[in-house]
């Protein structure tokens, strides 16, 4: 169901989600879980998610705990936060990590005449301008109130429709299904499923996307950390990013610290050694 043109949000709205991380609130169910489990669950209590929950309607054993017992999600790195609609009502708010915000989609939980809703929106592409200044547009709204991006996808072609790859690519300029899917073998794809995908704009990339697929802690050694953008004068650019030199990499390395703006935090705390490498498809698209 898709949102009707009214269901924008204003600058105002993106000041309410800066949210309730104060208030602590009681879990839905009863006790709170222990172990890893309690670090997420008490994130979302602290935020007044438990609470809200059952204010609007929605079932939060179903909707929200299982994002507490499993870590193979990207809402661990989300920021959560209870608001208001304006009309008053409780309205939950996950927000992605700061450097994906505007691509990667801000979700909502709300009460829309009289049933419980979740909403995704996003900033890019741009549709509509209000005195020059980009305005938030709903790309989904809907009574499926799991989380959009909660299941793992079965195949890296779903990841790439979920998270938004190709629309990203368009704006770029290149098509990902031909530069970025057709050239990987089936292991390949399975590799590069098991990365998380992000996409963030970046200045040094004319403020436009950056695609990247980023190792998890443990593949650093093996997987690289390859990027894909235009720098405006260049069409298209792939570099290739791995924790250990070989005959391919520039000489001088870095070494990203926490905080790095338009960075993903998966970069920090490691040396990367980098090349540019010409062939646009992914690095281990033979393997």
């Amino acid at each position: 169901m898709k949102c009707s043109r009214r269901q924008f949000v204003t600058g105002s709205g993106l000041a309410a989600a800066s949210g309730a991380w104060t208030a602590v609130h009681s879990w839905a169910g009863g006790e709170l879980p222990s172990g890893r489990e309690m670090d997420f669950a008490t994130v979302l209590s602290r935020a007044g998610v438990w609470d809200a929950a059952q204010e609007i309607g929605l079932d939060a054993e179903k909707i929200f705990r299982p994002l507490a017992q499993r870590t193979n999600h990207p809402y661990r790195l989300y920021r959560w936060s209870v608001s208001y609609t304006e009309t008053g009502g409780p309205l939950i708010q996950a927000l992605p990590p700061e450097e994906e915000m505007g691509w990667m989609p801000w979700e909502e939980w709300l009460t829309l005449e009289g049933k419980p809703v979740r909403r995704a929106m996003v900033l890019y592409p741009v549709q509509e301008m209000t005195r020059r200044v980009p305005r938030w547009w709903c790309l989904e709204k809907d009574h499926d109130l799991t989380p959009r991006r909660a299941a793992p996808p079965q195949t890296l072609e779903a990841l790439f429709r979920r998270d938004r790859v190709f629309e990203a690519a368009g704006v770029v300029g290149f098509d990902a299904g031909k530069t970025l899917l057709a050239p990987l073998s089936p292991q390949a794809q399975q590799i590069y499923l098991g990365m998380r995908w992000s996409i963030a704009p970046h200045r040094l990339a004319a403020d436009l996307p950056v695609i990247q697929c980023l190792p998890p802690a443990d593949k650093r050694r093996e997987w690289p950390w390859e990027t894909w953008y235009t720098d405006g004068k260049t069409p298209l650019i792939h570099h290739v990013h791995l924790t250990v030199p070989n005959n391919r990499t520039e000489p001088k390395s870095w070494y990203e610290r926490d905080g790095a703006p338009q960075r993903p935090a998966e970069l920090f705390g490691a040396r990367w050694f980098w090349y540019n490498d010409l062939n646009m498809a992914p690095a281990l698209a033979k393997t």
